[in-house]
This record gives C-alpha cells, sequence and structure tokens, in this order.
C-alpha cells in the first residue's frame, strides 16, 4: 500500500471481464498487504421493468457488481457472469474484510449470494466515523474529500452526468461503462485507506476501541433482525387503515362544514382558533402563526371550552392520519409474504441512539396497542415475548448524580415492588397513600424526564398537561428533596464549558469511552447526551447478551428500550426467564438497571 494516503495517482482499476483479469484478481488476493486486509463494495440494481427503488432492496433487486480492494488496487467483477470469481477469492480470504455501511452489504449477500458474511473478521469504516465524530458526515465521499483527496468524488460526479444525460437507473447503467465500474472500484480503495487512518482509534490499542466493538455487536444483531422480519396480521392493517382513513376523512369534512376551512392548512387552521378566541403563541420559521402539535396541545389545556375540544380533535385527526399512512398502510404494501424487513440504523444520533425506518416503528407511540397488535408471531406455534428496560435513563441519572436520597429510593422500591414515581410522588405531596393510578405521578415523571432531556418547566407542563404553575411546584419541591441532581447537571455543564474553552468542544464521555460532542454554547445538552447515549449502550449490551445466549433468530425488532421476539410456544415460560436476565444489568451501577418481560402473547399489542 502507497505511504502517502492521500496521493491516487498510482491507484489502479480493473474490471473482471475475462479469464486473464479473473486470474489476476485472484493472484492479486493472495498478495501480502498491510493487515491482511481488503475492503468489498457491491453495485445493485432494479430487475427489468421494475420500480427504480428496488435497487436498494435485496428482496426486489439484484446485485450487479461486487467489488474487492485495498488501498492501491480496486476490482470490480459483474456478478451475472463472474460472481463464481469473487466466491472463489472471499472464501478462501482469511484476513479482515472492510465495509464503508455493512448494513447494506450484509443484507445483501445474505438474501441475494451464497457468500456468509465473517461477522468475526468483519470492519466498517462507517461506524467508525460515526464513533470518532458523531456530528460529521458519514458518507464515504464527504469522508474521501477530507481525508484522502478533495477531488476523489469525481468519478461519482462524472458517473451521476452520464446515466442523467442516458436516462439510466442503477438497474440499466451498462456495466462496461468506465465511469460505472471504476467508481465502484475506486470506492474499494477509498474505504481502504479510511480504515487505515481510523483504526488506529477504533483498533484493539485505540481509545474507541470499546465503542466500536459494541456498535460492530450491535450491527450483527440489527442485520439478522432485519432478515428475519418481522410478520404482520395483513388483514387487520387493511382493516385499520380503512378505518382511520374513513374517520380523518369525516372529521375533515365536519371542519370545513362547521368552520368553512380546511383542517389541514396551517393558516386556515390559525385563524379558525384564532375566531374562537385562542391566542397562538408559535409561529413557523418564515414567522407565520403556526398550528404546530406542541401549539394545539397547548390550546387543549389552557384554552376556553370550544378551543379546548377542537384542539383534542384535530389531535385525534392527526393522530388517526399519521397511524394510517405510517404505519398500516406501509404494512399492507411494503410486506415481502407478509413479513416487514425493516431498516434499524443502530447509529441514528449523535448519542447513538437506534432508529428504525421501512415502517418508521421508532416512532410509535409509546404504551398505544393500535400499531403493535398488528405484530404477530411468524406461526401458530410461536409466542410472542417482549422485554422493556425499567426507567434506564433515570436509573442512570440516579448511580451517576450520586444523590443518596435518590439512590436509596430505588433500592426500596425494587425491594417492595414499587416505583420510583410513586415514591417520589409520596415524599413530594407528603401522602404515603399516594398509589401508581394517582394523576399526581403524571406530573413527577414529567419533571424526571424534563431535567433528563433538558426541557424547562414550561414544557414539562405542556408534555404533563397541567399549567406551568402547577409544574413548578412540584420542580421546586422535587429539587429540595433530591438536591444531587440538580448539583450534578451543574457538574456536567461546568466540564463541558471547561472543555469548550481549552479544546475547543464541548463533550462528555459515556461509560464505555464513547465522546459525544455537544453544539457550540449549548453545553446544557450534554446531561441529556449522557444519560442518552449511555442508555442506547446498556441496550446494545443487552442485546449481545441476547446474542451470547443463543436468542438472536428469535429477535423482531428493537423499538425504544424494548425488545420484541418471538419463541416456541412450548418453550416460551423459560426463554422468558432468559430474556429478563439478558436485559438486566447490576454490575457496576448503584441502582440496578432491571428489566422484566411480557409474554408469552398472541400478538405485540396485548401487552397493553
Amino acid at each position: 500500500m502507497t505511504n502517502d494516503r492521500t496521493d491516487l495517482s498510482s491507484v489502479q482499476l480493473h474490471l473482471v471481464n475475462n479469464v486473464d483479469e479473473a486470474q489476476n484478481f485472484l493472484r492479486w488476493l493472495g498478495e501480502r498487504r498491510p493487515h491482511n486486509a481488503v475492503s468489498i463494495d457491491i453495485e445493485t440494481g432494479e430487475l427489468p421493468g421494475k420500480d427504480k427503488k428496488d435497487a436498494f432492496s435485496p428482496w426486489h433487486g439484484k446485485i450487479r457488481l461486487a467489488q474487492v480492494g485495498d488501498g492501491q488496487q480496486g476490482w470490480s467483477i459483474p456478478w451475472e457472469t463472474w460472481s463464481g470469481v469473487f466466491y472463489q477469492g472471499m472464501n478462501n480470504f482469511e484476513g479482515p474484510v472492510i465495509f464503508h455501511n455493512i448494513a447494506f452489504e450484509a443484507k445483501w449477500f445474505a438474501v441475494a449470494s451464497e457468500w456468509e458474511m465473517p461477522w468475526d473478521r468483519a470492519h466498517d469504516t462507517m461506524i467508525m466515523a460515526r464513533i470518532l465524530d458523531p456530528l460529521r458526515s458519514a458518507a464515504l465521499k464527504p469522508l474521501s474529500s477530507q481525508y484522502i483527496d478533495p477531488y476523489a468524488a469525481a468519478l461519482q460526479t462524472q458517473l451521476d452526468e452520464g446515466m442523467a444525460k442516458n436516462g439510466w437507473t442503477w438497474g440499466t447503467v451498462p456495466i462496461e461503462y468506465q465511469p460505472y465500474w471504476s467508481y465502484g472500484a475506486l470506492d474499494t480503495v477509498l474505504t481502504a485507506r479510511i480504515w487505515e487512518m481510523f483504526y488506529e482509534q477504533c483498533g484493539p490499542d485505540g481509545p474507541y476501541y470499546k465503542p466500536y466493538e459494541l456498535e460492530m455487536a450491535a450491527r450483527k444483531i440489527a442485520t439478522r433482525m432485519e432478515i428475519n422480519g418481522a410478520r404482520v396480521n395483513l388483514d387487520y392493517s387493511k382493516e385499520k387503515y380503512d378505518e382511520l382513513i374513513d374517520y380523518t376523512e369525516r372529521t375533515k369534512l365536519w371542519f370545513y362544514n362547521t368552520y368553512n376551512a380546511s383542517m389541514t392548512s396551517n393558516q386556515q387552521l390559525v385563524r379558525t382558533f384564532e375566531s374562537l378566541g385562542a391566542e397562538i403563541e408559535s409561529y413557523t420559521p418564515s414567522g407565520q402563526k403556526s398550528a404546530s402539535k406542541d401549539e394545539i396541545k397547548r390550546l387543549s389545556i389552557e384554552g376556553n371550552d370550544e378551543v379546548k375540544h377542537l384542539a383534542e380533535v384535530v389531535l385525534k385527526q392527526r393522530k388517526a392520519d399519521k397511524l394510517a399512512s405510517t404505519y398500516f398502510l406501509n404494512f399492507t404494501e411494503k410486506n415481502v409474504g407478509g413479513f416487514l424487513h425493516p431498516s434499524i440504523n443502530t447509529l441514528a444520533a449523535r448519542t447513538s441512539r437506534m432508529s428504525i425506518t421501512d415502517p418508521a416503528l421508532q416512532t410509535l407511540p409509546k404504551g398505544d396497542d393500535t400499531v403493535r397488535r398488528a405484530f404477530i408471531p411468524k406461526d401458530e406455534d410461536h409466542v410472542i415475548i417482549t422485554s422493556d428496560l425499567d426507567q434506564v435513563e433515570f436509573r442512570m441519572f440516579a448511580t451517576l448524580s450520586g444523590d443518596q436520597n435518590l439512590i436509596n429510593l430505588f433500592l426500596r422500591a425494587d425491594a417492595e415492588g414499587s416505583d420510583p414515581f410513586t415514591e417520589i410522588g409520596r415524599q413530594v405531596y407528603q401522602d404515603p397513600s399516594m398509589q401508581k393510578s394517582d394523576k399526581r405521578r403524571g406530573l413527577i415523571k414529567g419533571v424526571v424526564y424534563g431535567r433528563l432531556y433538558g426541557a424547562g418547566v414550561a414544557k414539562q407542563a405542556l408534555t404533563a398537561g397541567v399549567p406551568k404553575e402547577q409544574m413548578q411546584a412540584v420542580s421546586d419541591s422535587f429539587d429540595m428533596n433530591y438536591p444531587g441532581m440538580a448539583e450534578f447537571q451543574r457538574t456536567v455543564n461546568s466540564v463541558g464549558q471547561r472543555r469548550l474553552l481549552q479544546e475547543g468542544e464541548g463533550y462528555i464521555n459515556t461509560w464505555t469511552g464513547r465522546r459525544i460532542p455537544c453544539d457550540e454554547d449549548r453545553t446544557y445538552t450534554l446531561v441529556n447526551y449522557l444519560i442518552q447515549g449511555g442508555a442506547a449502550e446498556i441496550f446494545k449490551s443487552n442485546l449481545v447478551k441476547l446474542d451470547q445466549a443463543g436468542l438472536t433468530d428469535n429477535l423482531i425488532v428493537p423499538v425504544h428500550d424494548e425488545i420484541v421476539l418471538q419463541a416456541p410456544r412450548k418453550d416460551a415460560e423459560e426463554i422468558k426467564q432468559i430474556v429478563k436476565e439478558c436485559m438486566t444489568t447490576t454490575e457496576g451501577w448503584q441502582v440496578p438497571l432491571t428489566a422484566d418481560a411480557d409474554g408469552p402473547l398472541e400478538n405485540w399489542g396485548d401487552k397493553y
């Protein structure tokens, strides 16, 4: 490999389109190189006559090129005619294999090829990039422009122009079109060079080895869940879609007949509320008054009777419309043989929180069973089991704050089978008879999570659905009983401010050593990042424990702090106990990070 990682002048790119080139590729693959590592990439496309979006789905598209390279040479292998060369070479290769966005290639190789991904020696430079700097783009071309050569993306520009000029798609661009196969081959060279740079920090001797190893393990498990898929009840999904759409259309018609305005127009909705005596306090970025979700929710609490009623109707209509279009319509349109294969982004946010798209399960309303009832086990011999972490962020905060009153409260609540929010409520309200069903518990919960997420009292009140004055009184009482929480927040903010002044960036480190920076002058957000980032790592560590317990093929989908899986009906109780143990963490935390398990269930929604 060249000693100058930024010099691309001597790079050689090859297309395997004859026997001689195939033999040259295999000979090259057997050569010695730094770390004995090669990088791998693929180009995919839609099937003839199919939607061009299918180019990115291994269940609907096809592999067109496989590329293999190191820091000096890249090889493009046409899949339809020369995939045997790839199999021969990679089945015999025993060194590290590097990807940039392994989530993509791993699914394609599992679904559309005979090559088995060697996860034990696989690396991902995109994951490395997100760990090293979660605020910067982790896409290959921006990274290449930054670390290797500003002109590294020139081939992609040439390819884009050629495809646009000729009307080609990823499924129809000719294999031997030089900018196409060269672009693919060069990607492996760029990936190999970036890996050599990043491995110094993410490898066994680097400061970010622990979070990197955790992320690679979580990626492997998430990929298996994507491939496993989640079975959905299509009849129920169609029925709920029709029901919800009917409700939204009738509601919009009622609004038009009553107020002579469109319910889906922001300006008309604002004018309607104002005509009923409401004062709109929110504005769009362009300066117009806004009927946003938070504003409508505020009106449902603070408005006059007619405003409250209309606000509640609007909120219900919006929720019904979202459930219909975001979930049930996607369930019926995107399933493959009755199974959804959602995309799981294991590093969606700077805090390393996961997100799920196609469909967007991460935005499911917490505790709502309407959508969750669509998820069913793969057959009648299996049942659903779920496990949700218990107040994981609050429990982490209690340990990190060192507030002994709070730590003791958790230990007492766990010992007595009680609930921390109820226990706090009994102290704050000096009411030992308070129960979990008491509405005041919601105020306590609002204060706690408002603090964790950096929300002020006004936002806490809005979330809890109470006047600001009432929430302020609860917040003041909370501070008096648990002073360590506010002190811990001030300490984290102070550390962030010092780092900002001394190092040019405010940041915190999670328990694995992951570095999470804040935006400039927003060091107050670091408490939230510390807790959310740490909780995300705990959840991923628990997934690793489930994997080690041999349950990976049972896993269906992770949502928020909950894992959904299926188990043979006859083994459900035994597996449920294993899941509960794997999802509980005690070592290193004064307040145990506990979890419960629910099941056996006939569908996910039965939990609620």
